[in-house]
């Protein structure tokens, strides 16, 4: 069954336990944040994300049906969870995104964006990413993988270089099945931040029937290529 769309979606290479231990550790020294564990199916955990937000006050960690890949969601602010403990644990840590290119009565309503960034402990691997700004951006970063299929990224439309296929292509590469909700398994931790000091918490109301829409951000500004 394919995976709901969420975007981001981080994997870090190390069993769900060890990212547990990592993850409550780093984030419960500055305090205010509650640590909650789940068993239930992915859908389940998924919907306790809810309501989408940015600034987010939830995160949320799940196991895999591949014991060595452990996965983080977002309530959805780009967070940095992945990175951080993918460097205390000094491994592989990704981050991958998929935004649709949307307009609507001329207007853009969801910025369209394809990206995997790697990153094996502090060290900054490889970035791809296709993203529009105010208009199309092609960024490159780091050495060609050996699962890359780099023929394509001569392609003329900038869309067409990295697409969301080529995204799950990749990931399956690495072991990781991003689109299969199958891969995903009945275990999490739920992290929650107290809000309770904020001037204001905000609301939100996402319509479903439109991806979510959130900011491209690029990985390495100076190793862009425009087109």
């Amino acid at each position: 069954m394919q995976l709901p769309s969420m975007d981001p979606i981080w994997f870090i290479k190390a069993p769900f336990e060890r990212v547990v231990t990592e993850t409550t550790e780093w984030l419960n020294r500055p305090g205010g944040r509650s640590f909650t564990r789940l068993r239930e199916p992915l859908p389940s955990m998924l919907q306790r994300l809810e309501p989408w937000a940015m600034p987010s006050w939830k995160q949320l960690v799940v196991s895999t049906t591949a014991d060595e890949w452990t996965a983080i969601f977002s309530q959805g602010s780009d967070i940095g969870t992945a990175n951080v403990v993918g460097t205390r644990l000094d491994c592989l840590n990704i981050r991958t995104s998929h935004q649709p290119h949307i307009t609507h009565d001329g207007k853009i309503v969801s910025f369209g964006s394809t990206a995997l960034w790697i990153h094996s402990g502090a060290r900054h691997v490889r970035s791809i990413q296709a993203s529009y700004q105010s208009r199309w951006l092609w960024t490159l970063f780091g050495d060609p993988q050996p699962f890359e299929n780099l023929d394509k990224y001569t392609a003329k439309k900038i869309p067409d270089r990295f697409t969301f296929e080529s995204l799950n292509e990749y990931c399956r590469a690495l072991g990781i099945e991003r689109d299969n909700s199958g891969f995903y398994g009945s275990n999490g931790l739920l992290v929650e931040e107290d809000t309770s000091s904020w001037t204001s918490k905000p609301g939100a109301h996402v319509d479903r029937s439109l991806p979510m829409m959130r900011p491209v951000r690029e990985p390495v500004p100076d190793a862009s290529r425009r087109g």
